[in-house]
């Protein structure tokens, strides 16, 4: 067993007796001038000694340990009292070594980035290889320590990379893999009406299925926030802890700008905090993560609200309950393994149970898994099919193949929504649609003019060049082609107008345009770059003239880059994102039964 776990359970086991029995030990006549053992103190280990049947050395040592901890929190208050220097408890977590505890005084005004710099000194490393971590948020350089909540006496925890030339290029990339994540989803999700026809990750829908429709800021906040659980599972199931805790704190911080309401209709939240109290557990700071505890709780209650107090709704909405399993099973397991180290013995050996009961459920022969990668299934597919139909291979390959076949419909039918009917009633056809693009048009334009020929591309062509009055705004914005009843009240906005003026386009051109698409200045201007040419050559506002051609170019050629950079960025996203919609409940349950037996066996 882990020798410093046994050592936290033989604290814990002293902080309770002596707080039962109301021992002080910082008092008389425990306490020794010059912090030396006093005969009350080996007294006192002997009789716990033979209590707990444990080695009277190794209970002094440990009561001695207390004692001194005791006084240092009592030196450090007053301290603080005194002079304003607060006094911090930092477990600094190194790749390959044990964690190592440093006491690091500041005062509170100063800045997160000084404190960091006294943590990199004392452990010897670069300011660039740290991340602190308090209360659950991570430490910011640019704000004073008292404006991110620290206070005197706090327990931070510190993240530091690797020493070997591989781990530390990798780990030097912590921040800068953050932070380009979190610009990706940003990009994305400021050009999420653009962007809602096939990006899978953007889907925003409930657990039976139905789309959720939000607020333009509130999607922005939940789709930059899931971008970022994503990249933070990806980073976990890599055992990455480090920079997944960093990126899965971001995601909450990001989330956190949601309402409870919108939450409660997905279950990513509940998953979050789980992955967050997993790192911690996975780096060794369950119990000094004070608000691991209140995650839990929240998400216990979130996975209730979503699957039911007896995960009824599972099986009603999408016959996976075994799979779902596993988010209760991790579940009971972390708050077993809280309640253990809050001393909370018999709570902890009921929620370790549960946890126990669940683990029995979902264990899978791993034969059984081969047997089904040898047809093709991924080891995620196989364990969620085998998890579904109780271990049987036949059956779950059955079961494996009708869930493709439904997600293929279920993708088919949405492109198919997305896409529209043509003028005639039959659905626009994908593949022209891509054909145009490639021809060099945007996907808004194409679609629309592939409705209004009825999937004939020379006419969908001879429309956008020739007649682009007939994209309308219903056909470049929506997706069921349908117009809206409030098309004509619509009064194009004079702000918009000014810019569209200033590109060099007519007044009267940009008011239709924007009348069209609806005050979308992209829309406006996807229709006056291809009706461009058909204005009127004589008059000089005309952005057919020289200058107005030169702008339309510009204009053309900033389009194009932002699409370029929006694919470039989905792309990188989607290499960091899950390639299975059940991945993140994907799990072989060896770290669970490791960490079961450690805290079963200690109880």
């Amino acid at each position: 067993m882990n020798t410093d776990l046994q050592h936290e359970d033989l604290l814990i086991k002293l902080r309770a007796r002596l707080n039962e029995q109301k021992i002080k030990l910082w008092e008389p006549p425990y306490l020794q001038p010059e912090n030396s053992i006093s005969q009350s103190l080996q007294n006192l280990a002997e009789t716990y000694s033979t209590e707990l049947s444990i080695n009277k050395e190794t209970l002094l040592e440990a009561l001695h340990e207390l004692q001194l901890h005791s006084l240092d929190r009592s030196k450090a208050n007053a301290e603080f009292k005194e002079t304003g220097f607060a006094t911090f408890r930092v477990k600094a977590t190194v790749p390959g070594e044990k964690p190592r505890v440093l006491k690091v005084q500041k005062k509170l005004d100063v800045m997160g980035s000084q404190l960091m710099a006294t943590i990199a000194g004392q452990l010897g490393v670069v300011e660039s290889r740290l991340k602190l971590i308090v209360n659950g948020k991570v430490i910011k350089p640019t704000l004073s320590l008292e404006e991110q909540g620290v206070k005197n006496g706090a327990q931070i925890m510190a993240l530091v990379m690797a020493e070997t030339p591989e781990e530390v290029k990798k780990k030097d990339t912590m921040y800068m893999e953050m932070k380009a994540t979190r610009d990706d989803a940003t990009l994305l999700s400021e050009h999420v009406d653009d962007l809602d026809y096939d990006e899978e990750y953007m889907k925003l829908e409930d657990q039976s299925g139905k789309p959720v429709d939000l607020p333009r800021a509130e999607k922005r906040a939940l789709l930059v926030g899931l971008a970022l659980h994503e990249r933070g599972k990806a980073a976990a199931r890599q055992k990455d802890y480090p920079l997944a805790l960093v990126l899965l704190l971001e995601a909450d911080r990001q989330l956190s700008e949601c309402s409870s309401s919108i939450l409660e209709t997905v279950d990513n939240w509940a998953v979050l905090q789980l992955d967050i109290s997993w790192c911690y557990l996975c780096l060794q700071n369950l119990s000094s993560a004070s608000d691991v505890a209140a995650r839990l709780a929240k998400a216990g209650e979130a996975l209730k609200q979503t699957y039911g107090e007896d995960r009824q709704k599972v099986t009603a909405l999408n016959d996976i309950e075994a799979n779902e399993r596993v988010l209760f099973m991790r579940l009971y397991l972390l708050q077993g393994i809280v309640a253990y180290h809050q001393n909370k013995r018999g709570e902890a050996k009921k929620l370790l149970e549960k946890a126990e009961q669940e683990l029995n459920v979902l264990r899978v022969d791993e034969n059984a898994v081969t047997a089904l990668v040898e047809l093709g299934w991924s080891k995620t597919q196989a364990r969620s099919g085998l998890r579904a139909t109780a271990g049987d291979v036949n059956r779950a390959h059955h079961y494996l193949e009708e869930k493709k076949a439904e997600r293929e419909m279920h993708r088919a039918q949405r492109e198919n929504r997305l896409l529209g009917l043509c003028v005639d009633g039959t659905p626009v056809n994908p593949q022209l649609v891509e054909g145009l693009i490639g021809m060099g048009y945007t996907r808004n334009v194409a679609i629309a003019a592939l409705r209004n020929s009825n999937n004939h591309v020379a006419d969908a062509v001879r429309i956008i060049q020739e007649q682009p009055e007939l994209i309308s705004d219903s056909d470049l914005s929506s997706s069921s082609g349908t117009p809206s009843s409030e098309d004509d009240l619509v009064v194009a906005d004079d702000n918009l107008i000014t810019e569209l003026e200033n590109m060099g386009y007519n007044i009267d051109e940009a008011k239709t345009a924007l009348v069209l698409a609806r005050n979308r200045i992209t829309g406006a201007l996807d229709m006056l770059v291809v009706g461009g040419e058909h204005m009127d050559v004589d008059d000089p506002d005309n952005p057919s003239t020289s200058s107005g051609v030169a702008n339309k170019e510009k204009q053309k050629k900033h389009k194009d880059k932002k699409r370029k950079e929006k694919e470039l960025a989905l792309n990188r996203l989607s290499s960091a994102i899950k390639a299975d919609e059940d991945e993140y409940m994907d799990t072989s349950l060896v770290e669970e039964e490791e960490f079961l037996a450690q805290y079963k066996s200690l109880l």
